[in-house]
């Protein structure tokens, strides 16, 4: 069973294209304002920063066995997500440049959900030794 800092971090993976998908559906509704029906949106994107902030603080005592490219990897991946978290906040005033700050976003989320699966991949124990046994069968 995973410990409440790994269902975390998993949590805020999993937020993260959730939190996409739904932006991307919400923009295109009309049945409300723009702010208003994109409210689901912004409520799961500062979820998903809370929550990777939550695996940071619950993961200290086990980062002792973590690799340290992938603890780099993830701390990337929570400043990418503050970066996203103020990029977002400033897509909720009108102005003409909302469109660059849509690109930005856009790309803040797809260097977040790299990032975050590189740290998952090189820190997640159960995932790292299931990669393992992968290669030791195509190898064997």
């Amino acid at each position: 069973m995973p410990s409440l800092s790994a269902a975390g971090g998993w949590a805020a993976v999993a937020a993260i294209p959730l939190a996409a998908v739904l932006g991307a559906v919400l923009r295109r509704a009309t049945f409300a304002r723009l702010a208003l029906r994109m409210r689901p949106h912004y409520l799961l994107g500062y979820g998903a920063l809370a929550i990777a902030v939550a695996h940071v603080v619950t993961a200290g005592r086990s980062m002792g066995s973590a690799d340290a490219t992938g603890i780099w990897i993830g701390s990337f991946a929570l400043l990418v997500l503050i970066l996203q978290a103020f990029v977002g906040a400033s897509l909720q005033a009108p102005g003409a440049y909302r469109a660059v700050l849509r690109r930005w976003h856009a790309v803040a989320f797809w260097s977040a959900l790299a990032l975050a699966l590189a740290h998952a991949a090189l820190d997640a124990p159960y995932l790292a030794g299931m990669l393992a046994d992968m290669a030791a069968v195509r190898a064997g």
